[in-house]
């Protein structure tokens, strides 16, 4: 059976905290929160593009994982350590964009409005997102069901003899991601699998399709 990656790219763009955003902030905290304690940015998480992986989301299980990532953590490149994680997802919603995708139909992206602690031990985290230096992020979830755009089989349940990125009679083959068990993380990364993913996000297939086979994750993300 083929693996599939459990994580795809995003982008960040900051925000101005409120009194609207604070009442949402202060449902995942412990104790409440005043506007000075928090700094808020938004990352359009996911999207319904064909990603470097050649994979993508259907709209679907955007909408899925909007109800999933509200109150899950952000923590640094995928490393499910305490120590790692430095900020919380606390709303979530899916636009339409003005593009639209090879099936005619409006392409979507997942945003989601995230807050960390305005303090001095994320001073210069807070400095490198406002500078643009920490803007790439990918998010980590666990699908159900993996489509091929060839045969139509569902790679979750057997797999069939194609493979991401190679065309078949002038056809890309291309998985969709049409279920979503579980979302897990957001992470900064350096090189995201979708292009326009970050803080407010291609594969290139060159070598052996075998080899390339072998190194798309192993495992979903904490299946990491």
């Amino acid at each position: 059976m083929k693996d599939f990656k459990g994580n795809k790219s995003a982008n960040v763009q900051g925000l101005e905290p409120n009194d609207n955003e604070l009442a949402l902030i202060n449902k995942q905290a412990l104790a409440s929160l005043n506007l000075e304690d928090v700094f808020i940015f938004k990352i359009s998480m996911s999207n319904s593009r064909v990603d470097r992986d050649f994979e993508k989301m259907s709209v679907s299980a955007l909408h899925q994982m909007k109800e999933m990532f509200i109150g899950r953590t952000m923590i640094k490149d995928h490393k499910a350590l305490v120590e790692n994680q430095f900020a919380r997802i606390y709303e979530c919603e899916v636009i339409e964009t003005k593009e639209f995708g090879e099936d005619g139909v409006l392409i979507c992206e997942l945003v989601a409005k995230v807050y960390m602690l305005n303090n001095e031990k994320n001073a210069e985290l807070i400095a490198e997102i406002k500078a643009g230096i920490k803007k790439e992020v990918s998010i980590g979830f666990k699908i159900k069901d993996a489509i091929c755009s060839i045969c139509g089989q569902d790679n979750m349940k057997t797999s069939c003899e194609h493979y991401w990125g190679k065309s078949y009679e002038g056809r890309l083959c291309i998985f969709e991601f049409k279920n979503i068990v579980d979302a897990y993380e957001v992470s900064f990364v350096a090189v995201p699998a979708n292009k326009s993913a970050g803080t407010v996000k291609a594969l290139e297939v060159d070598q052996d399709i075998e080899k390339e086979k072998e190194l798309i994750l192993k495992m979903k993300l904490l299946e990491i």
